[in-house]
C-alpha cells in the first residue's frame, strides 16, 4: 500500500492567527498593567481606543495645589536651564581651544645632569684627599727605600685608589637617589599643575552639567499596588501549526518505514531469489540490457529506496507465467526459476 504525503501546514494562516493573537494579549497586557490612578497629586485614567486593537489614551489630571506648585517647578528649571545655556555661551572660548600645555612646568627627563652633579661633588673633595695621600705615600716609599715598579709599591697605592674607587661608588648611589627624588619633585609639579588647568576648564562645566540635570521635569504618578510587568501569554498558535505540520510528516515517514519493511520482510516468501518485480513498486527504471529469457533487463529504485537490478514481472509472465506469483496485490518472480529453470 502506497500512503499519500499529508498536505503542508498554512503557515500564512497561522502567523496572520497568531499576529491576531499577539494584539489580544498585548492588550490584556496593558489593561492590566495600566489601572486608572487617583491619589493626592490627582488622578490618571486610561481611555480605550475605538476598537480592542486601538491604542489607548493615557489621561493625567494634577490637582489645584499639585498643579499650582508644577507650574512654579516648571518655572524655577527653566531659569536654571537658562544659566546653563549662560554658562555654555560663555565656555566657548575655552572648551573650543584645544588644550595648551606649554605652560606647564617642563616634563621630568633622564637626570643625568643631576647624577653627575652629585658625583662631582661628592668626589672632589675625596680626590683631593685621595692625589694628597698618593703624593705623601710615594715619599715615604721612596724614603724607606721602595722604588716605584715594585711589588711593595704598587700594593701600597693599589690601597689608596681603593679607597677612591668605593667613594665613587657610593658617590654613584647616592647620584641615583637624588636624580629619583629630582624626577618625583619636576613629575609632581607637571601633575599638579595640569590638574589646576583641567579643573579651570572642568569646573565650569560640572556647573553647567547641576543646572541642566535640574532642569528636568518629573512626573509625579505613580501606580500603587499594581504589578506593572504582567504578561499574558498569546495562544501558541504558529508553534502548534508548525508542532501539527512535524507530527504529520513524522505520521508519514512511520508509515512509508513500515510499508518498506513489510515489503522488505516479503522477499523472504516461498524460494530464496524470490523478489518483487512489479513496475508499481519500481522507480527511475532504465533498460541496461537483455536477459537470457530475451526480456529486458533494468536498473531501478524500489520506493522504499533500495537501489537494485533486474526484470519486469509483467515481462516474466508473458514467457514464464510459472515464475510469477503474487503477494499483497503485487507480483514478485521467482529469479531461480528464470535464470536456471
Amino acid at each position: 500500500m502506497c500512503y499519500d504525503a499529508p498536505d503542508p501546514p498554512d503557515y500564512g494562516a497561522a502567523a496572520a492567527a497568531q499576529g491576531a493573537a499577539n494584539v489580544e494579549s498585548a492588550v490584556a497586557s496593558s489593561r492590566l498593567n495600566n489601572p486608572n490612578v487617583i491619589n493626592p497629586y490627582g488622578s490618571q485614567t486610561w481611555v480605550e481606543g475605538a476598537t480592542d486593537t486601538s491604542r489607548p489614551t493615557m489621561v493625567q489630571n494634577l490637582s489645584p495645589e499639585q498643579q499650582s506648585l508644577y507650574n512654579k517647578s516648571v518655572q524655577t528649571k527653566s531659569i536654571l536651564g537658562d544659566l546653563g545655556i549662560q554658562g555654555s555661551q560663555a565656555l566657548g572660548d575655552v572648551i573650543g581651544q584645544n588644550l595648551d600645555l606649554s605652560g606647564l612646568p617642563a616634563a621630568p627627563g633622564d637626570a643625568a645632569a643631576t647624577r653627575d652633579q652629585v658625583i662631582n661633588a661628592m668626589m672632589s673633595r675625596v680626590n683631593e684627599d685621595v692625589d694628597r695621600s698618593i703624593d705623601q705615600r710615594n715619599s715615604d716609599l721612596i724614603a724607606a727605600g721602595i722604588r716605584p715598579g715594585t711589588e711593595a709599591y704598587d700594593n701600597a697605592m693599589a690601597q689608596i685608589e681603593r679607597g677612591r674607587t668605593d667613594a665613587r661608588q657610593q658617590a654613584i648611589i647616592a647620584s641615583g637617589s637624588e636624580a629619583q627624588r629630582d624626577y618625583q619633585m619636576d613629575a609632581d609639579r607637571r601633575r599638579t599643575a595640569l590638574a589646576e588647568m583641567l579643573a579651570g576648564r572642568q569646573t565650569p562645566l560640572n556647573e553647567i552639567n547641576a543646572l541642566m540635570s535640574g532642569s528636568q521635569v518629573s512626573n509625579p504618578f505613580a501606580v500603587p499596588n499594581a504589578a506593572q510587568n504582567t504578561q499574558v501569554a498569546p495562544a501558541p498558535i504558529f508553534g502548534a501549526a508548525q508542532a501539527q505540520g512535524a507530527a504529520d510528516l513524522g505520521a508519514y515517514n512511520a508509515q512509508q518505514a513500515g510499508m518498506g519493511n513489510a515489503m522488505s520482510g516479503l522477499f523472504g516468501l516461498g524460494s530464496a531469489a524470490m523478489r518483487f518485480s512489479d513496475r508499481r513498486l519500481k522507480r527511475n527504471i532504465r533498460r541496461i540490457g537483455t536477459h537470457r529469457l530475451g526480456i529486458g533487463l533494468y536498473e531501478f529504485d524500489y520506493i522504499w529506496g533500495e537501489h537494485s537490478q533486474g526484470v519486469m514481472a509483467d515481462e516474466v509472465m508473458a514467457v514464464m507465467p510459472a515464475a510469477v506469483s503474487m503477494h499483497d496485490g503485487y507480483a514478485a518472480v521467482d529469479y531461480g526459476m528464470i535464470d536456471h529453470g
